[in-house]
């Protein structure tokens, strides 16, 4: 239709099947040669069907437009963009961090220090649309392929990515029994993050569908039995993956960079990590007087052994765990046999 228009120069265009793209042709036609006199005519039945498609469409496009200025009336734009072009800078891994005004002192005197952080994801996470909205609020994902969790936020903290669809099939499986052992096993902070999507409504199940006691079959009945085995798992419910990126930037306020070959080493079948992170030997330590969750990993990566462990003195432990956790620890290495069973 263009290039017949600018060949023919017509003074007059009769539209027997009128849409919104030859509308808009028409209209870029008519502002590139002001100087023309063309006049448009649109020919249809009144109340037809043609007709209310096309009156359909005007208005999808004008609520399309709306919400565009809308969004862009209430967009944050960094103070090196101006917001028009297209190249976003913040997308670059290498860019550097955008300057913004601090009031907040070190210790130094100075002003705090900004820097990009990092947060080590899971290869096969990267199908989804998370790590691109995470990259897009400055923070670098780095693709790993990770045995334990999806995400690695700090040395202590680790979350598992389940939408609605995999986490039923992953109750269904016992497949997530096992991830959450392995989280809560490795890091402090083991998080179970449940992601929903817009296209959802923001609950597992209606309330009508609870009941007053446990089933077997029931997913929040499950979540329950879960979070009794494991009283340090959190759960974390988020409306859609663009809430998810907000709150993992959130989490990663005054937080330790994660290291990457170490979150890489966590589970996996390496003699290095068998050596580092054994789940016998593990399990056994956390099932110690004195040993708790908060001291576990530390005692972990500062004594080669359970054996050596034993050796320890007093003032030794105290310096791990603390003088009240080391006096149980120690009595209980320390503590003579009772005699009868000395005696088998």
């Amino acid at each position: 239709l263009e290039e017949a228009v600018e060949q023919l120069r017509p003074a007059f265009l009769v539209v027997l099947d009128p849409d919104i793209a030859t509308t808009r042709t028409v209209e870029v036609h008519r502002a590139l040669h002001p100087a023309r006199d063309f006049r448009v005519y649109f020919l249809t039945y009144a109340k037809s069907a043609e007709e209310q498609r096309f009156l359909s469409e005007v208005r999808r496009e004008t609520e399309a437009a709306t919400a565009l200025i809308n969004a862009k009336a209430m967009m944050v734009i960094p103070d090196n963009q101006d917001g028009k072009s297209g190249d976003i800078i913040t997308l670059d891994v290498d860019a550097p961090v955008p300057k913004t005004t601090s009031h907040r002192k070190q210790g130094g005197g100075g002003p705090a220090a900004l820097r990009r952080t990092k947060v080590i994801v899971d290869i096969r996470e990267f199908r989804s649309q998370l790590p691109s909205l995470i990259h897009q609020r400055g923070l670098v994902s780095i693709p790993v392929t990770l045995e334990v969790g999806d995400y690695v936020l700090s040395p202590t903290m680790v979350v598992e990515r389940k939408s609605v669809p995999d986490l039923y099939s992953s109750f269904a499986s016992g497949r997530l029994y096992d991830q959450v052992v392995a989280m809560t096993r490795f890091y402090k902070i083991a998080i179970l993050l449940i992601e929903f999507d817009d296209s959802r409504p923001f609950s597992l199940q209606p309330p009508s569908a609870l009941g007053s006691d446990i089933a077997a079959g029931n997913i929040i009945s499950k979540l329950v039995l879960l979070t009794l085995h494991f009283p340090t798992l959190r759960i974390m419910w988020m409306k859609n993956p663009h809430a998810t990126a907000e709150m993992f930037d959130a989490l990663k306020q005054n937080q330790l960079e994660p290291d990457v070959e170490t979150a890489e080493k966590v589970g996996s079948d390496t003699d290095q990590a068998k050596s580092a992170f054994a789940i016998v030997p593990n399990d056994l330590l956390r099932r110690l007087p004195g040993i708790n969750a908060n001291n576990a990993t530390f005692v972990m990566n500062h004594v080669p052994s359970l054996a050596h462990l034993a050796t320890l003195s007093r003032e030794e432990i105290s310096a791990l765990i603390g003088v009240s956790n080391a006096k149980q620890l120690h009595d209980f290495l320390h503590a003579k046999a009772p005699e009868s069973l000395a005696a088998t």
